[in-house]
């Protein structure tokens, strides 16, 4: 895996691995009835147990969360498709915290009767790939380097620009403790290996913009990416096992494993070429701090969430 060098990124990951209020809810189409767990009480600061209304939580909803919220919640009930969403909210001390909103619904004779799922504080881990992403622009933290060909390419296809249906993505391949690989093997075998991932890498992303490698195995891809977040994380995890399929080289058989960081461009949010450099960087060092051998995309979840406690009927 990529290893953590000792610098302030540990404390980060540190506060964004710690506890924080996770809980249960449901809400009867009907009526409009809620139900919550403790966790969700916990989250927006009101006291458990007490009496709630969807109209009264959705004034603790910033703004622009509460539309986009509302927007997806109503195709959701009319498509019958969940989603999930990070929110920002006020507690009822008026703290500001991330919420992450994930939403199902529920049928009954062929007719949706009630949405559910669950709420996160994912405040930590926000401040997790912010304080990451913010060193990562002021020192590389796991030897990526922007080679000419990327630079040229984001040179010409801005980030932030919108593309229609498509968008940007800048993503980051980690050959899994290739430093340990080389001292086992040799330098030879390594160079071998680096080859056979950067050949696969453009047998599997042909219409890539750019294919660079950008350190010790390490490589940088430039793709247009159709779609949202979970398009691209779909596309990453179903490729994964092809790009690390064992490799012959002479006697030995090397099999490997490789840790993925990405970022996604977005119309809505301009950045520079070295701020979404950091972004991927941030990502593939949470690939690494989390066992390697795993997709991360920037700002998505650091683990799945688990549900605690039990619903009542609405």
């Amino acid at each position: 895996m990529i290893s953590l060098r000792p610098t302030p990124a540990a404390p980060l990951m540190d506060r964004a691995t710690q506890s924080s209020a996770i809980g249960a809810w449901e809400c009867n189409l009907s009526n409009e009835a809620l139900s919550w767990t403790d966790g969700v009480y916990d989250l927006f600061g009101l006291s458990r147990g007490s009496t709630i209304y969807r109209s009264a939580t959705l004034d603790l909803y910033e703004a622009s969360s509460r539309s986009e919220m509302e927007r997806l919640r109503a195709t959701a009930i009319r498509e019958g498709r969940g989603f999930a969403l990070d929110c920002r909210i006020r507690t009822a001390a008026g703290e500001k915290r991330w919420m992450r909103l994930v939403v199902g619904v529920g049928y009954q004779h062929g007719r949706p009767v009630r949405v559910f799922g669950s709420k996160q504080d994912v405040t930590a881990e926000k401040g997790l790939w912010t304080g990451l992403c913010t060193q990562a622009r002021s020192e590389p933290l796991t030897g990526v380097t922007a080679r000419p060909g990327l630079v040229d390419a984001l040179r010409h296809v801005q980030p932030g620009q919108d593309h229609g249906s498509e968008r940007i993505a800048l993503v980051i391949f980690a050959i899994d403790g290739f430093r340990s690989l080389m001292d086992r093997f040799g330098k030879i075998a390594g160079g071998a290996l680096e080859r056979y991932v950067a050949e696969r890498l453009k047998r599997l992303f042909p219409d890539a913009l750019s294919t660079e490698k950008a350190g010790e195995g390490i490589f940088t891809l430039l793709l247009r990416m159709p779609g949202e977040r979970r398009y691209l994380q779909a596309a990453l995890e179903g490729m994964r096992p092809l790009l690390c399929r064992p490799i012959q080289h002479g006697a030995l058989v090397l099999d490997f494993t490789v840790s993925i960081g990405a970022t996604l461009g977005a119309p809505e949010r301009s950045r520079t070429q070295q701020e979404f450099l950091a972004e991927a960087e941030a990502a593939l060092l949470v690939a690494g701090t989390n066992g390697g051998n795993c997709v991360r995309i920037f700002d998505g979840p650091v683990a799945a969430p688990r549900l605690e406690g039990r619903l009542t009927s609405a």
